[in-house]
């Protein structure tokens, strides 16, 4: 009697259990079962191809970071971190293919943790580290916590910079490949069911081109914008532009009264760690557009972006850091059609934004 029991229970489990894989299987939210983060690295270190769908994926950057280390071959000459602004930064302006872009989107002073601890661990450190200082990787008002995806790294550099690191007793791990776990389970089941309706599902195809009618991930890991974005118009820049000052906000500015000490000094360790470890070091301070920058400068609550710019200076004069760019656009002769929107020049553009304002003697 019993037996019959579990086999009537049986019976009515596998269909649900074979639902639940399916789905998981099928939608694959983040890319743990029918395509991983290690396969798509694979694609790009590997093989070298460039990778489309990933924005209308929502897929994780870090994770796509992290997976394209493991996957290279030995260390690469020029490595560029910092948020979205450095994005566009390929290996043709270095002259190299020895060359990959680790900016990550709404980096924070704990991404650079992360991005150096990734390439630390894997013992992947490079000749050169570009790395762009926006303003506001030292207000702690618009931290976000997206540098968690990364935290076994971020925490393996933060021990190290603290000086309690003794070789072999930590060894930062992260699975970006398959995740057996993931086929029956029911909180990823219950959200990618979410998705069906909209018909989103992690999708990705591959391509030599390299730039398309969408976003696109080159294999040097840098981006090329979708086509509408490419072509826009310096008139819905600037009307986007006078939005964002009527309604009183620069990108993650606002409730900003001072450089915050302890990002300043984890950024400054970080910066004398990795020239201790014989990488040149370069920063990059990416522009604003004219509009931008002159209300930057007209306005008060956000004078703060100027106090950053010659700390940083500071600094380069200190550690005898070649320092590029300038948040003021004069220097490079930025026009409104050089952006693609308020604050991401174009690829076109970037080179010229990269101009000395402190060498090393």
């Amino acid at each position: 009697m019993k037996m019959r029991k579990w086999g009537k229970a049986i019976l009515f489990l596998l269909p649900v259990l074979f639902l639940v894989a399916a789905v998981n299987w099928y939608v694959d939210s983040y890319a743990m079962l029918r395509i991983t983060y290690d396969q798509i690295g694979e694609q790009m270190a590997v093989y070298g191809a460039n990778v489309e769908g990933l924005e209308e994926s929502d897929f994780n950057d870090r994770n796509l970071f992290l997976a394209c280390v493991r996957k290279q071959e030995g260390q690469r000459e020029v490595i560029v971190a910092g948020s979205s602004r450095v994005m566009n930064f390929d290996h043709t302006m270095f002259g190299t293919d020895s060359f990959y872009n680790a900016g990550l989107s709404e980096a924070t002073v704990y991404d650079l943790l992360a991005v150096t601890g990734v390439l630390a661990a894997e013992d992947k450190l490079p000749e050169t580290m570009v790395i762009g200082v926006d303003a506001f990787l030292f207000n702690t008002s618009h931290d976000n916590e997206r540098w968690k995806d990364l935290y076994p790294y971020a925490n393996y550099m933060g021990v190290i910079l603290d000086g309690k690191f003794e070789a072999g007793n930590l060894h930062p791990q992260k699975n970006t490949g398959t995740d057996m776990g993931k086929w029956l389970s029911l909180d990823y089941f219950r959200y990618n069911v979410t998705l069906l309706p909209e018909r989103k599902r992690f999708q990705v195809s591959y391509t030599d081109a390299w730039e398309s009618e969408r976003y696109l991930k080159h294999y040097d890991g840098s981006i090329a914008y979708q086509r509408q974005l490419r072509e826009g118009d310096a008139a819905t820049v600037e009307e986007l532009t006078r939005q964002s000052m009527e309604e009183h906000v620069v990108y993650r500015l606002t409730d900003y009264k001072e450089i915050d000490y302890d990002h300043w000094e984890r950024f400054e360790r970080l910066i004398a760690w990795l020239q201790e470890e014989g990488v040149e070091v370069i920063l990059y301070l990416p522009p604003y557009s004219p509009m931008m920058y002159n209300y930057i400068e007209s306005e008060e609550d956000f004078q703060i972006a100027l106090e950053v710019e010659e700390k940083v200076q500071e600094l380069a004069r200190e550690r005898q850091i070649a320092l590029y760019g300038s948040y003021d656009p004069a220097g490079c002769n930025l026009e409104m059609t050089d952006l693609y929107d308020i604050y991401h020049v174009k690829t076109d553009k970037m080179m010229d934004t990269f101009y000395p304002v402190i060498l090393p003697e």
